[in-house]
């Protein structure tokens, strides 16, 4: 089957308004349906020429042999844009024997599904990790730790000595990285061994076994019940794949073509996974995957990739940006970690700035102190006006954004002086919060709670504290023996819990769980936190009144309150905060936040993650003796070639990974503030090599 170029011609119309596709990159990728890598550069268009060749690809359909195209992409967001461009015009690319979607619905819809039903006579009822995470919780506080001296050890005790190995930890830090574990850990179901950050840490041929057993029980009753994380998910799919090989087959001859978009954010299970079924010896299946892996900057564990999952093959490349200037591009090509050398050692992945100005804008080196972080904003606007980007359409399109890798302190920052962007720009950080637990009214418990996780997790804390408090105005207790003496308590969240499960009704427990999920979701996802207050406020007027036999006294009526509170001034920290509503809007935002997005300008800040980003990039590769000078590695910053070393220099490659997204968003005009101590070398030599400096120090 061949594309023709009738149907480019078609693809050209639709997708780029009548333009053409390039002869030199974009016509070929499309025409090629051999198994492939596309490397593209940011704003080279590269989802565009995916898109171009699924739509001559359905032309041809439906293939003689009955067989289809998979479509796969990272995110939801992704295959809504895949949908948006074509669904229109080839509708039955979107129907059988076709599939679109992300990894995680084909592996559940193809495999895991089945794998669950099969192994565990469930199907998969949530795939969650933030339900997950409820149950997590639930097994947390359920654990009982043994007595000092008590042998076997129980559960919890062992996890703590085993998850905690080789660091000297407190004991609530200990107890957190036991969650974390529980949160986190892989179940090798085929193996039956439980790995935690590529460490076998339970396995059942272990003299440890008792403990894993435990655990495969805890984990397996889950699958019983439909609910699994999405990790989970490819578990179960490699056990059914080890155990029903055949299936394999049966996928190889659905799907003729498989199209994967964004691939360097895959993680390497996922990656391992679609390859397991389709680039076996015998498959016809043809695999296409298509990404940046320069881009891969953040994986399961948050923290940034110096080398991408993804590694490509058999590669083709997208080098040209139709996002970026010629200036600009230049400055970013420096900041490329793998350039793809071929083996005269030639770099294959280049950025190229396409676009072109009326009136070229150099980069711009913002230096600061200080002293002088109050400027930083009206600088950038003051550029913006200067070069009239406000007048252009880019900017009503793409609008200006304010970046910068670390956003705030988990401490507030209370034991060191250096930047983040909560210390730089205090309309980042405006909230009327606390950090506090405990609160006079639910209203302020509904609303003032530490929401700073993106997770559900903050509002079930938070109404579980709620529900301490009313205990507390009810002077309700729990009693405790402690070295023989039987002692009084106020409740805690794991005592509360467990007086919940051991009510006499075996469906108190189920659905009080069921009402918190409910309850935690309406306050951070669906903002319902007026309703969610009537709800709360009636349960414990009602079924938990007669649970913990209240009378609902002065106090509780008080803190109840009438009726809803609304507080004034709340506001979420977000990826994306408007700073004002001025002449020119600015945003402020994580370079993880604005991945994948272009600017009309992109005013980059330097904050501290270790250390600040100049720092990190000042790589001193051996120290000055008495009769030779000191080697430093060629910065980046100076529109050098970075010649960083093989199994070193990790933290200069992350941040050139940031870098490298957070400088490729803007059309027009890209900033960079760095501190002023920080510098290098003279700023004539940063002048020199292509920055336009502005010192606002002097």
């Amino acid at each position: 089957m061949k594309i023709k170029d009738e149907h480019i011609k078609e693809a050209e119309n639709l997708l780029i308004d009548g333009n053409e596709f390039d002869l030199e990159e974009r016509v070929p990728f499309i025409k090629d349906l051999n198994t492939c890598d596309l490397l593209a550069v940011p704003g080279s268009g590269k989802t565009t020429a995916l898109l171009a060749k699924l739509y001559c690809l359905s032309k041809n359909l439906p293939f003689k042999d009955g067989s289809g195209i998979l479509i796969l992409s990272h995110t939801n967001a992704a295959v809504e844009e895949i949908e948006k461009n074509l669904k229109s015009y080839c509708p039955s690319l979107f129907e059988y024997p076709n599939f679109v979607g992300t990894v995680q619905s084909f592996v559940n819809t193809f495999l895991a599904n089945q794998a669950c039903q099969v192994k565990y006579g469930s199907y998969i009822r949530q795939n969650d990790d933030e339900l997950y995470n409820f149950e997590v919780n639930d097994f947390f506080y359920s654990l009982k730790w043994s007595k000092r001296g008590q042998e076997p050890k129980n559960l919890i005790n062992k996890l703590f000595g085993l998850v905690n190995a080789g660091r000297r930890v407190e004991f609530q830090e200990g107890k957190e990285k036991i969650l974390d574990f529980l949160k986190r850990f892989y179940f090798d179901i085929s193996e039956r061994k439980l790995i935690y950050y590529n460490r076998t840490i339970l396995k059942h041929d272990s003299p440890n076994q008792p403990y894993y057993i435990e655990l495969e029980n805890w984990k397996e009753n889950l699958f019983r019940k439909g609910l699994l994380n999405y990790r989970d998910s490819f578990n179960l799919a490699d056990w059914y794949l080890n155990n029903y090989s055949e299936v394999k087959l049966l996928l190889q001859n659905r799907f003729r073509y498989v199209f994967i978009d964004e691939t360097q954010d895959l993680e390497s299970f996922q990656i391992e996974l679609i390859e397991k079924i389709f680039n076996t010896d015998n498959s016809n299946t043809k695999i296409q995957r298509i990404g940046d892996i320069n881009q891969s900057i953040y994986n399961s564990g948050k923290s940034v990739k110096t080398n991408a999952d993804w590694e490509p093959r058999n590669q083709r490349f997208l080098n040209g940006s139709k996002r970026l200037t010629k200036e600009v591009s230049e400055l970013v090509n420096c900041f490329t970690l793998d350039r793809q050398k071929d083996d005269n050692g030639d770099a294959r992945f280049v950025v190229n700035g396409l676009r072109e100005l009326q009136k070229p804008i150099k980069p711009h080196l913002v230096l600061f102190n200080k002293e002088s972080i109050g400027k930083l904003e009206e600088t950038f606007k003051e550029l913006i006006k200067e070069n009239k980007l406000e007048e252009t359409i880019e900017s009503e399109k793409y609008g200006f954004k304010i970046i910068g890798w670390s956003a705030k302190w988990d401490d507030n920052g209370s034991n060191n002086d250096k930047l983040r962007l909560e210390n730089i720009f205090s309309n980042y950080n405006k909230e009327s919060k606390s950090k506090k637990e405990t609160f006079d009214t639910l209203s302020k418990y509904l609303q003032y709670f530490n929401k700073d996780k993106s997770s559900l997790e903050p509002a079930r804390k938070t109404i579980l504290n709620a529900l301490i408090a009313v205990l507390k105005l009810e002077n309700k207790t729990y009693k405790i023996k402690i070295r023989g003496q039987e002692i009084e308590r106020y409740y805690t969240k794991s005592e509360l819990i467990k007086d919940i499960k051991n009510q006499p009704d075996n469906d108190v427990y189920e659905n009080f769980k069921s009402l918190l999920y409910q309850w935690s979701f309406e306050i951070m996802v669906a903002n319902k936190a007026s309703q969610t207050y009537n709800s709360i406020k009636n349960f414990i007027q009602n079924e938990f009144k007669e649970w913990f036999n209240l009378e609902i006294n002065d106090g509780v009526k008080t803190f109840l309150d009438e009726e809803y509170n609304e507080l004034v001034n709340i506001v979420n920290l977000t990826e994306d905060v408007p700073l004002n509503k001025e002449e020119i809007p600015v945003e402020i935002g994580t370079v993880h936040s604005v991945k994948g997005q272009t600017h009309c300008a992109t005013m980059y800040v330097e904050t501290s993650y270790i250390n600040y980003e100049s720092e990190k990039l000042n790589i001193i590769a051996k120290k000055a003796t008495k009769t030779k000078p000191e080697i430093i590695l060629p910065n980046p910053l100076l529109y050098e070639e970075h010649e960083y070393r093989t199994n070193k220099d990790s933290r200069a490659k992350e941040t050139l990974k940031m870098m490298y997204v957070g400088f490729s968003r803007p059309t027009h005009l890209l900033c960079f503030a760095m501190l002023k101590e920080n510098l290098v070398e003279h700023v004539e030599k940063y002048k020199n090599s292509g920055w336009e400096i502005i010192d606002l120090t002097d």
